[in-house]
């Protein structure tokens, strides 16, 4: 009984030995991806945002690319934006860039500098005059993509929803890093 007692425990020792051993190798197997905001995505305010500039029709075109990890949420790039007026006329135009990296969904793809997916992360934006703004972007790319994905492009939020949330226009694209 005895031996039977401590013959379990040694197999339960070493299975649990080999599940903490490997839990560092299943995190090291994240992915690096970059992304590409294929010439300007734009997207629109659906409404009025009380508090803000921003107006129902607004567009935001947003240009840009960089480079994230799904193991160390490693994150880097940025870009340029424009705040158009529901009007036509240009509200205020900056740089961007990226801060934190919140999550990426892989929708796989044909080859590795052809790949799909939804990615989320946090951006500091700074306009011309100086004002600074954090905002969610969220970048989707329909490669591969399952039924009920987001549409392709760019939308922008923040914290209480969403700013320019709905796509117009503005092809993307995630590149699996060897």
């Amino acid at each position: 009984m005895k031996k039977a007692l401590t013959f379990k425990i040694a197999a339960i020792s070493v299975i649990l030995i080999a599940v903490f051993a490997a839990i560092p190798l299943v995190g090291a197997q994240g992915t690096s991806y970059s992304f590409t905001l294929m010439g300007p995505n734009v997207s629109m305010a659906e409404k009025n945002i009380e508090g803000t500039h921003v107006k129902k029709g607004d567009l935001l075109r947003m240009t840009g690319s960089g480079t994230f990890d799904t193991s160390t949420f490693a994150v880097s790039g940025g870009g340029a934006f424009t705040h158009v007026n529901f009007d036509g006329t240009v509200h205020g135009k900056g740089i961007w860039t990226v801060t934190r990296f919140l999550s990426f969904t892989s929708y796989g793809g044909p080859s590795p500098g052809m790949q799909g997916g939804l990615l989320r992360i946090v951006i500091h934006a700074v306009n011309i005059e100086g004002e600074e703004f954090n905002f969610i972007v969220q970048i989707s790319c329909l490669v591969n993509a399952p039924p009920g994905a987001p549409d392709e492009g760019t939308t922008v939020w923040a914290p209480f929803g969403p700013l320019f949330g709905e796509v117009v226009s503005g092809p993307t694209l995630f590149h699996l890093n060897g």
